[in-house]
């Protein structure tokens, strides 16, 4: 609950406390602070319980308060506090809504007698109209009929204004309730927020950390794929060696036996076992890596659920909203954050006209995701600075000022150090848009155009090129 702040002392107030005595000025600031003490456990009362406490001996009043901060520090203790003012809170609003509603259905029957009374007055008037028009006599008589229907309609609203000022009290006491109850929901969703708060901190790093994991394997796919194609540039310049050879006259068996041949063999043996050893380790190093980060984060998540539970139990309680009941002339106001209370004057009543409402055809986007034809992967291998490069210009024709560019600087020298990739690497489209995308997610930046035109970039700029 929050205290009530102490105003500052005036000047003259600060002059009398330098004359007392500390004795003295230790028994003033008892009373303030049992001031403060009472009026705490006043505000957590509803109005009728509020006066029977303030009429209360100081000696019960001290009992009470000793009673109510023992229960509200005792663990456990203090919820089932809690849940039992929401239940006295709800008890009273369910009742109070009862009440209300059959007040509404009397208001309501006075409304249904009144409108016949009105009708039958219009009826008249129109009779008067036409005995009027042909100088036909009894006008006078009908005029004294409307007379006697207005004492009737006078008689009704009389009674339909004290049954309605009852349901106005009525429905006043109902939102006090309301938000009496609010106000305990409200300290138990603060209270489980604050346990979840080091929780949901722990789960965004570790889902962070998850994320780099993914990218890591990404670089790691593509840096094997490069080694493989350096082992086969190798393995192209030896068959050509072979062939020259081969041509020169030499026999196959000369040519196995010859040492650049040989050499050649070793070099590519050597390579294509340590890039297979270095992948495999590396591959199993992330599966660990990442196995580690998926328990802790389940068990995170797992210890962060009841107090998910607990909390949204409290934020149900607090959607229990009070039954709309309009009675005219007011209008439906709806739920925002409390419920107001406020007084009820009488306004006249103005009949409303009716205002056209225009009817908008709503406008259907269809897409045609499955017709759409996929293209062929492209294995030409570019600079990854040229790949961006393209990429950015690409979004400039494309999006204008609404292009999200990427920031070359940050791309080249931060992203790539981070995931040890070197600045010259080679990367075939496919390796580009997959660590294109890791970096996006990385950065926490919008894939909408990345999603949008990343196989249109394929095709123009490219494909285009080859």
């Amino acid at each position: 609950m929050p205290t009530e702040r102490s105003p500052k002392a005036s000047i003259p107030e600060q002059q009398t406390q330098e004359l007392l005595t500390p004795e003295e000025i230790k028994n003033q600031e008892k009373v303030v602070e049992q001031a403060k003490a009472d009026e705490k456990i006043a505000s957590n009362f509803n109005p009728e319980n509020r006066k029977t406490f303030e009429r209360m001996p100081e000696q019960a009043k001290n009992i009470a308060n000793q009673v109510y901060e023992g229960l509200y520090k005792t663990p456990g203790i203090n919820k089932i506090v809690g849940k039992l003012e929401i239940a006295y809170n709800q008890l009273w609003i369910d009742k109070h809504q009862e009440k209300a509603a059959k007040l509404k259905e009397k208001i309501d029957g006075f409304d249904l007698r009144i409108n016949a009374l009105n009708q039958s007055e219009k009826e008249i008037k129109l009779a008067i109209e036409d005995l009027k028009q042909q100088n036909i006599p009894g006008v006078e008589s009908l005029q004294i009929k409307i007379q006697d229907i207005e004492r009737q309609k006078e008689e009704l609203l009389n009674k339909k204004d004290r049954v309605q000022s009852k349901f106005e009290e009525r429905e006043n006491k109902l939102k006090l309730y309301v938000n009496e109850r609010d106000l305990v929901a409200d300290r138990f969703i603060t209270h489980y927020e604050e346990k979840l708060e080091p929780l949901e901190l722990e789960l965004k790093k570790l889902q962070n950390y998850r994320n780099q994991l993914d990218l890591l394997a990404v670089v790691t796919e593509a840096k094997y794929k490069e080694q493989s194609a350096k082992l086969d540039n190798l393995r192209k310049k030896k068959v050509q060696i072979e062939n020259t050879l081969h041509h020169a006259g030499m026999s196959e068996k000369e040519i196995r036996k010859n040492e650049a041949i040989k050499q050649f063999e070793k070099i590519i043996l050597e390579n294509q076992k340590k890039i297979r050893s270095d992948y495999s380790l590396e591959k199993e190093k992330l599966a660990r890596s990442k196995a580690e980060i998926n328990k802790k984060i389940a068990k995170v998540d797992a210890k962060a659920n009841p107090y998910r539970d607990k909390r949204e139990e409290f934020v149900r309680i607090k959607e229990r909203r009070p039954i709309k009941m309009e009675v005219a002339p007011r209008q439906k106001e709806e739920f925002r954050d409390e419920e107001k209370i406020k007084a009820h004057p009488r306004i006249e009543v103005r009949p409303v006209e009716a205002r056209p409402v225009e009817v908008r055809p709503v406008e259907k986007s269809i897409s045609n995701k499955s017709g759409a034809e996929k293209e062929p992967k492209n294995k030409e291998k570019l600079p990854i600075s040229d790949l961006l490069h393209y990429w950015n210009n690409f979004l400039r024709e494309v999006y204008k000022n609404e292009a999200m560019l990427i920031d070359e600087k940050d791309f080249l020298r931060d992203f790539l150090q981070l995931i040890n990739l070197p600045k010259d690497s080679k990367l075939d489209f496919e390796d580009f848009k997959d660590v294109l995308g890791k970096y996006l997610k990385s950065r926490k930046l919008s894939k909408k155009q990345f999603k949008q035109s990343i196989d249109k970039f394929f095709e123009k700029k490219i494909k285009s090129k080859k």
